[in-house]
């Protein structure tokens, strides 16, 4: 019988599958795999059996212990050949995680298999195996294909990739139990999109691990102001953004000093070029990746985070980390950053590709202590009393107990 046994709490012992391309610290620090990490992290250490099917990107497909977790990683296919398409990639590798996936489940039989309907990483096996599961599949709505099309430009409407993955993600989407949210904004959007109930997607806004993210003090240094950004180092995340308005900002503040954390093409782009025309060399500090773990040290190290990212799906696990160190955030007022980050509260809000409201965002909070540390300690506290690990997976709990109480529906 599932679930006989009680984990913490009083709650049955569920036998959970993770299913995320991304999990740390192979696919670094990214939303969909920090995410998958902490639930993973969480269920397991209250006693749940918690599997993770995961792509191995360093070295080879092997299974193994991640604390209490049991990751499986498995190979990502690779597609060669000219021109090919991301659609046909996400299509290979779906089929790699139904043949992983149909051992397992054979093997363990599972109470909960939890899909991200970004990349449709479930799409060969519950369109396989819906109509004959015995296990309850639960979609986790980070921000699909479609919402990126529609509010960032990416992928190109009619493209191959739009057809073909959003095909794909509206398949997963329209093949579940019981679909979670990490934000409200994606909920709606994807109610309105394909047709879900919007009162029956449960909003769960991800987690931050407060004891690895906390606030600590600023390291010596004669920069001043120290802006920190952390993100993929592209337009929609708002980086060519942030440098245009520390260009700008050498004028009022000679000291200032910007370092840019996160993955992607920097050398020769047009971004780097305009820093090199403006002799700001000494001023744009590209750090690259860095792994999760050591993200806190560059936290500590800045006066203000800003994240000007033109639309976030959901609330942003930058603003979190950033608030849970203690310090405020610049986001913009869209998509489900004002979820997270409340105006003049725990951060600033910027409307979306003002360099100049930019500018005057960082002048402010550069210009006032006060202000910096009172947006921190309130931040913290919101961090600490909204989205700490332990209510996170009380409600994932919760949620998964809900749907394990009710029949399937073919």
């Amino acid at each position: 019988m599932r679930g006989a046994a009680s984990a913490s709490g009083g709650v049955r012992v569920m036998k959970v599958c993770l299913v995320s391309q991304e999990y740390p610290p192979e696919s670094g620090g990214g939303g969909i795999g920090t995410q998958t990490y902490l639930k993973a992290h969480g269920l397991s250490a209250r006693g749940h059996d918690v599997h993770v099917v995961s792509g191995a990107f360093e070295g080879r497909p092997r299974t193994y212990a991640d604390r209490r977790a049991i990751v499986h990683r498995i190979a990502v296919p690779v597609v060669s050949g000219a021109g090919v398409e991301s659609g046909t990639t996400w299509l290979a590798y779906s089929a790699a995680v139904a043949d992983r996936l149909t051992a397992l489940d054979e093997e363990i039989r599972f109470d909960i298999i939890q899909f991200p309907e970004y990349g449709a990483e479930g799409f060969v096996y519950q369109v396989d195996t819906f109509p004959r599961r015995t296990a309850r599949y639960v979609v986790q709505l980070h921000g699909p294909l479609a919402m990126l099309r529609d509010h960032v430009g990416w992928p190109e409407r009619g493209s191959a990739l739009d057809a073909i993955g959003g095909f794909m993600e509206r398949s997963v989407i329209g093949r579940a139990d019981k679909i979670l949210a990490s934000s409200h904004n994606t909920a709606r959007y994807c109610a309105a999109e394909y047709g879900c109930d919007l009162d029956a997607i449960d909003v769960i806004h991800s987690a931050v691990d407060t004891r690895q993210f906390t606030p600590m003090p600023q390291p010596a240094g004669a920069h001043s102001p120290r802006v920190l950004f952390v993100g993929n180092l592209v337009d929609s995340k708002g980086f060519s953004l942030i440098v245009k308005a520390v260009l700008q900002l050498r004028a009022i503040y000679p000291d200032i000093q910007l370092r840019a954390i996160g993955k992607g093409q920097y050398l020769g782009t047009r971004i780097d070029r305009e820093i090199r025309a403006a002799g700001a060399d000494d001023h744009v500090n590209m750090i690259g990746y860095v792994p999760h773990h050591d993200l806190p040290l560059h936290y500590a190290w800045c006066d203000v985070m800003a994240g000007p990212s033109t639309f976030e799906p959901g609330p942003g696990n930058t603003y979190l980390e950033a608030m849970a160190c203690g310090r405020p955030v610049i986001a913009c007022d869209s998509g489900g950053a004002p979820e997270v980050v409340s105006h003049d509260e725990t951060g600033v809000l910027i409307p979306p590709r003002n360099v100049q409201a930019l500018i005057e965002a960082i002048a402010r909070l550069a210009d006032d202590h006060v202000l910096r540390d009172r947006l921190g300690a309130n931040g913290r506290h919101w961090i600490e009393s909204r989205f700490a690990i332990d209510p996170y997976i009380d409600r994932v709990e919760a949620a998964y107990e809900r749907v394990l109480g009710k029949a399937c529906v073919t």
